[in-house]
């Protein structure tokens, strides 16, 4: 997709990703944000004095990530906008639940299976001698 036509998106859809931004925790977009800056000091640094390039498209996309981040941010803060958490944070809340039911589980099984004294019948035993009478 080219600068443009990304840049195009994220001014149509404004409002929409920002929404989607405020559901990301606090700490996911400060570090976003931080990134964000990082890469408009490196486009910065790449763009020669003077000279318009691939590289002011890049600025200009990346100024609007910024305002789209802070703008979350801002209204995230405002609207008391909960985490949403992430599909690994749910598969591995999701992994703990099933242990947990599993190691539960095995505490009824060990339970219901503790051992129990093995009864030997009582046979009569028959004296050494009488056996021998019988050959």
């Amino acid at each position: 997709m080219s600068i443009s036509v990304r840049i195009k998106d994220c001014i149509d859809n404004h409002d929409k990703y920002v929404e989607i931004l405020a559901t990301k925790s606090d700490k996911e977009l400060a570090k976003r944000l931080n990134l964000v800056h990082i890469q408009m000091e490196l486009a910065d640094k790449a763009l020669p004095a003077g000279k318009a390039g691939k590289n002011t498209g890049s600025l200009e996309l990346l100024e609007i990530w910024r305002t789209q981040i802070i703008e979350a941010r801002i209204y995230k803060a405002e609207n008391n906008i909960a985490d949403v958490p992430s599909e690994i944070e749910l598969a591995i809340a999701d992994m703990e639940t099933q242990i947990a039911k599993a190691e539960e589980r095995q505490e009824i099984l060990k339970e219901e299976t503790k051992p129990v004294a093995p009864t030997t019948p009582k046979v009569q035993q028959q004296a050494d001698d009488s056996q021998l009478t019988l050959f």
